[in-house]
């Protein structure tokens, strides 16, 4: 499977029971194996909800980007769910519906002070810790 950040391996872990996500430049070894399998069928829409290569329920959300980055906003389809409203101001707000994971939060915190989470307030406080705890590293350095 092809994501934004490589190249990922599905496979089922019977650890675990269930199928779990492996990043391909991350595999240190692999080895050949005489058991054989018959590959269940992965639904076409098992990352529907997800800006990554995860799986958990969508939730409403809703941010707003600054003037500044809002034709960069406007001008990519970053999920088939997104729905982007202007602004008096010249700022859009984007709501979408996926889920709250990794690739949410990441990509939320790749715009730094340009990306306002307005719902849900547990996302805004979760992007809200992650940048107190980037602060507290920096602040060090002063």
């Amino acid at each position: 499977l092809f994501a934004p950040g490589g190249l990922y391996l599905l496979a089922r872990v019977p650890e675990y029971g269930e199928l779990r996500t492996f990043a391909v430049d991350r595999i240190r070894s692999i080895s050949v194996s005489e058991e054989r399998f018959t590959p269940a069928e992965l639904a076409g829409d098992a990352f529907a909800h997800s800006l990554g290569v995860n799986e958990g329920p969508p939730e409403h959300i809703e941010i707003a980007f600054e003037p500044r980055i809002a034709p960069y906003v406007r001008g990519r389809r970053w999920h088939a769910s997104q729905q982007i409203g202007d602004r008096a101001d010249g700022a859009v707000v984007m709501s979408l519906d996926v889920c709250n994971d990794w690739a949410l939060r990441s990509w939320i915190l790749s715009f730094g002070p340009l990306a306002r989470v307005l719902a849900p307030e547990a996302l805004a406080a979760q992007i809200r810790d992650e940048l107190e705890r980037a602060r507290s590293v920096y602040a060090t350095l002063e």
